[in-house]
């Protein structure tokens, strides 16, 4: 037998090759890096309303303080005079999380809009004595004692809007303390 020495047209099939070895990485690449800048833009704008709530919780203790402290807020007033900040409902010191209106998307007592973008409800937990206070030992907190003896606690609900949709909710427990 005879060998075939007809080696022409095997660096067509081999270069066939390695182009569509390149062109499958090339492919998963752009893929990648696609995905990865989705999920950078959701994460920013995950963080943008996750700031947004947490500016909702500042600016609804500052006014739950305010509330406390001697400045009367009434039904569509603006907190300290920012038009971006309305107080939509002015009895929230006393209102009780079993209230109607405790939904914070629904009727929100702090409302911010403009570059905040923001809703917040306050709603009212309880109150007890100050720890190391006269009206913890004896004199009972039920009127006994003085008002500075007592500690009242709050739930601030906040939700932030962001860009796109995008929502965050921050919860927490407020302890405030008349003066």
């Amino acid at each position: 037998m005879k060998p075939i020495n007809n080696e022409k047209g095997a660096v067509l099939v081999v270069s066939l090759i390695v182009m569509g070895v390149l062109t499958v990485i090339g492919t998963a690449i752009t893929m990648m890096s696609s995905i990865e800048l989705n999920i950078a833009r959701n994460e920013r704008m995950a963080k943008s309303a996750f700031c947004a709530a947490e500016d909702g919780r500042v600016i609804a203790a500052m006014a739950l303080q305010s509330s406390a402290w001697g400045t009367e807020y009434t039904d569509g007033a603006k907190f300290e005079g920012n038009t971006d900040i309305t107080i939509n409902d002015g009895d929230f010191l006393m209102e009780a999380l079993s209230d109607p209106d405790t939904a914070c998307d629904n009727s929100p007592d702090v409302e911010m809009t403009g570059s905040l973008l923001a809703s917040a409800d306050v709603d009212k937990l309880g109150t007890a004595p100050l720890p190391g206070a006269a009206a913890e030992f004896g004199a009972g907190y039920e009127g006994a004692g003085t008002s500075s003896s007592l500690q009242n606690f709050y739930e601030i609900d906040s939700i932030g809007y962001g860009p796109a949709g995008a929502t965050s909710r921050v919860v927490v427990e407020y302890r405030l303390i008349p003066q």
